[in-house]
């Protein structure tokens, strides 16, 4: 199922929570009260951004949010963005809390990656780690690395897993004959409290340590929220 990531800004003069409040409350009502929007929409889950730490060459952008919108093809996602109602209905309400020069879009294929216990009961927060490939033929063996990276930390260091109850990776997907996504992937943690945060850090410096020769760890990324989910059940 692909899903489609959003991550954006708050506009200029709106606070955090301004944002947050209309994001959750005004927008996704708005989303799913179009009906000829939300029929193709499988699930939309909202990250609330709360923390974060960016390498000097990545956006400029400190992202409040990080939209993830499911759907069953390709065509469907496709298909909800080029509706009438979209276009004069949804996309013009952005602009009252998202500043429009700073959303980050993304198609990713989604991948489960291992964890030691099987899911129990779900997680509130997100570790969102994203990165950029140093070069195309880098991009083509990022997935294969990046989940032996993963697995080769979870059989060393078990521990930084404690709080973890979903972990997934997403790969960008490209469209034929346009330029290569920004960013390569992002790998998605779902853990269970604060307290796991620090484990959340060590795992991203592991990783980028771990594929070093294949990304541009300067331009990479992550991100700390919390989810609300607008339609599809929270895991």
């Amino acid at each position: 199922m692909p899903k489609l990531n959003i991550c954006a800004a708050r506009r200029p003069g709106m606070t955090h929570a301004q944002y947050s409040r209309y994001l959750r409350d005004d927008h996704a009502r708005l989303v799913l009260g179009t009906e000829a929007v939300a029929r193709y929409l499988q699930a939309y889950v909202q990250q609330h951004v709360y923390d974060g730490c960016y390498g000097p060459e990545a956006p400029a952008w400190r992202y409040d949010s990080v939209s993830h919108i499911h759907a069953a093809t390709l065509a469907d996602q496709q298909a909800a963005s080029s509706t009438r109602e979209y276009k004069e209905i949804i996309a013009p309400d952005e602009g009252h809390f998202a500043d429009q020069r700073s959303p980050l879009f993304l198609m990713f294929d989604e991948s489960p990656l291992p964890l030691p216990l099987p899911c129990s009961g779900a997680s509130t927060l997100r570790l969102l780690h994203y990165l950029r490939a140093r070069s195309a033929e880098a991009a083509a063996g990022l997935r294969a690395a990046w989940a032996a990276a993963h697995q080769a930390l979870l059989d060393e260091e078990p521990v930084l897993f404690e709080g973890v109850r979903r972990a997934t990776l997403n790969i960008s997907l490209s469209p034929p004959d346009a330029e290569p996504p920004p960013y390569a992937g992002m790998c998605e943690l779902g853990f269970l409290q604060p307290k796991d945060e620090p484990a959340m850090a060590e795992y991203v410096a592991r990783i980028e340590r771990r594929l070093g020769p294949l990304i541009q760890r300067d331009a990479g990324f992550y991100l700390l929220a919390e989810t609300v989910p607008v339609r599809g059940t929270l895991y």
